[in-house]
């Protein structure tokens, strides 16, 4: 009997050392049994184009899409993501996916390239300095690639108001300005004190009051 009661209380033993201090260590143990909090994690994978697009998961860079395809991104928090696709030169997409506890989730992004045209821009006086969308573009006379869409530009010179319009560009084709800046006006110098147009004040003056002097004695 004595022997059982000690096996028994051997294993009982055991069984504490395994649940409370052997497998928390070593990372097996479920958390209902270490007491921690379990965070599940899933996997990712990011099928697109082109090559070399770069991957956003929640506004933080994942990584880019390489040649075979497809990024795979792995530790990530179950539940629902943001994914974002950029490249230059193309338009950038985001999409949402629900990443479950186990399978990986799948999602494939295809970029469209941006509609492109162009600003053919001249000036007077020439070589003036182009801004477009207040990022600076050349010297006119140029041809400016822009996206699609409305723009703001602004030309400038020292010694010259700025000059500034909005235009739409459409996709595929040049949309011509011409810009013509006025000099900036000079505030007149006044004349100096006791220059030529004083001394004539005085003079007249002088002979103002001889006069008045030569009739005052003749009466």
């Amino acid at each position: 009997m004595r022997s059982i009661h000690f096996l028994v209380m051997a294993g009982v033993f055991s069984c504490f050392l395994l649940f409370h201090l052997i497998l928390p260590v070593a990372g097996i143990a479920s958390p209902e049994l270490t007491g921690g909090d379990y965070q599940a994690t899933g996997t990712l994978h990011v099928d697109g184009s082109p090559v070399g697009m770069d991957i956003a998961l929640d506004g933080r860079v994942a990584g880019q899409v390489p040649e075979s395809g497809v990024l795979i991104i792995d530790n990530i928090t179950v539940g629902e993501h943001a994914v974002t696709g950029s490249f230059p030169g193309y338009a950038s997409q985001e999409m949402w996916v629900n990443v479950p506890d186990g399978l990986p989730a799948e999602i494939r992004i295809d970029l469209s390239r941006k509609l492109m045209g162009s600003l053919d821009i001249s000036s007077s006086p020439p070589n003036v300095q182009i801004y477009v969308d207040d990022l600076y573009k050349g010297i006119t006379p140029a041809v400016v690639e822009v996206e699609a869409g409305s723009h703001v530009v602004l030309l400038r010179l020292s010694g010259f108001q700025d000059w500034s319009t909005q235009t739409d560009v459409a996709g595929g084709e040049t949309t011509v300005l011409s810009g013509t800046l006025v000099p900036v006006s000079k505030t007149p110098v006044s004349s100096a004190s006791g220059g030529p147009s004083v001394l004539v004040t005085m003079l007249l003056i002088v002979a103002g009051v001889m006069v008045a002097y030569g009739q005052i004695r003749r009466r």
